[in-house]
C-alpha cells in the first residue's frame, strides 16, 4: 500500500509538473501574442487615420493642377484673341495701301498702264 501511495504521489507530481509547464508556456506565448495583436491593431488604426489624409492630399493636389491648367487655358485663349485682332489689323486693306504708298513709294496705275487679258 505504501508503494501504491508513492506511485500515486509520483504520478500526481508529474501531472502537476506537466500542468505547471504547460501553464508557463501559455503565459510565455500569450503576452507575445497580445503584444503582436496590439501592434497589429495600432498599425491598422494608423492606416485608418492616414488613408483619408492621403486621399485628401491627392485630391487637393489634383484640384491645384486642374486650377493651374484652367488658368493656363484662359491665358492662352486671351493671347489667341489678341493675336486674332493683330492679324485682322495687319490684313486690313487700308494699312496695306498706306504701306504701299508711303513706305514703298508705289502709286496707282494710270489708265494706259492697265492691260486687260482675256482668260479664254
Amino acid at each position: 500500500m505504501v508503494v501504491a501511495e508513492r506511485e500515486l504521489q509520483r504520478r500526481n507530481f508529474y501531472r502537476e509538473n506537466a500542468y505547471q509547464k504547460e501553464i508557463s508556456r501559455q503565459r510565455k506565448t500569450t503576452p507575445s501574442n497580445h503584444k503582436l495583436r496590439y501592434i497589429l491593431r495600432l498599425i491598422a488604426i494608423a492606416l485608418l487615420f492616414f488613408l483619408p489624409l492621403y486621399r485628401f492630399s491627392v485630391i487637393s493636389e489634383s484640384q491645384y493642377r486642374l486650377e493651374k491648367l484652367q488658368s493656363e487655358i484662359k491665358d492662352i485663349n486671351m493671347q489667341n484673341e489678341r493675336l486674332k485682332v493683330e492679324i485682322a489689323k495687319l490684313k486690313s486693306i487700308a494699312r496695306i495701301e498706306d504701306i504701299a504708298k508711303n513706305k514703298l513709294n508705289m502709286k496707282e496705275p494710270e489708265n494706259q498702264q492697265i492691260i486687260y487679258l482675256n482668260a479664254n
